[in-house]
């Protein structure tokens, strides 16, 4: 890991001004004399990405109707390659992963703010990668083939279709759209995935979704 060093300029990206300005009070608590910009919408923080240098951005997932999940990569090639955090009230075992191979540098929960934000920021900043201890020993686990992965199960084309695009964190009505099938259809064939996946809550159903397509059929 490399030496930490102080920010100079950091981004905070989130749709709702009150948690722009507690990320900025928080940080400036351990970095007050450090540049604090905002930006409220997907447009706006890739404009302001590329007016860096940048030593950290503080991104949230989901901007209104907008997800920056596909768009990680973009905004870190704008910002520089600056590390980026994501900040975000979506679930860390569904989503930290997949933010971690779009190109994020660390995933806080927004329910952990405190001590966790300024800990992952100095964490990123220094150069290292910042999830949960929880998540952390999971990946671990995983690593040394200690967490029994569940054998995939037989899904058809469609099924597949759909858990993709649950994977991607789109809702049933952008999934109906998006497949040009009525949200009845779509509902009957996340039923159908949460019976084969034996997931018993929507938030289980995405889990299942992001590992199963990351591992592939």
């Amino acid at each position: 890991m490399e030496a930490r060093r102080s920010p100079t300029r950091v981004l905070v990206v989130d749709d709702h001004e009150v948690v722009r300005l507690g990320v900025r009070q928080l940080l400036s608590e351990r970095w007050p004399d450090c540049e604090y910009h905002g930006a409220g919408a997907l447009a706006e923080a890739l404009d302001k990405a590329g007016q860096g240098p940048w030593d950290l951005l503080v991104v949230d997932l989901g901007l209104g109707a907008d997800s920056m999940l596909s768009l990680l990569p973009r905004l870190r090639e704008r910002a520089g390659g600056a590390p980026v955090l994501i900040l975000s009230s979506m679930p860390e075992s569904a989503f930290a992963e997949r933010c971690l191979h779009c190109g994020a540098d660390g995933f806080v929960g927004k329910s952990a703010l405190g001590d966790s934000l300024l800990q992952a920021a100095e964490a990123v900043l220094a150069g290292d990668v910042w999830v949960s201890p929880a998540l952390r020993a999971r990946l671990l686990r995983r690593s040394v083939g200690r967490e029994a992965a569940s054998a995939p199960a037989a899904l058809t084309r469609r099924e597949v279709e759909v858990l993709r695009l649950v994977a991607d964190g789109r809702s049933t009505r952008e999934i109906a759209d998006i497949l040009n099938r009525s949200v009845k259809t779509i509902e009957s064939h996340k039923q159908s995935l949460k019976d084969k996946l034996q997931a018993d809550t929507p938030a289980m159903l995405l889990r299942r979704a992001i590992d199963w397509t990351e591992r592939g059929p």
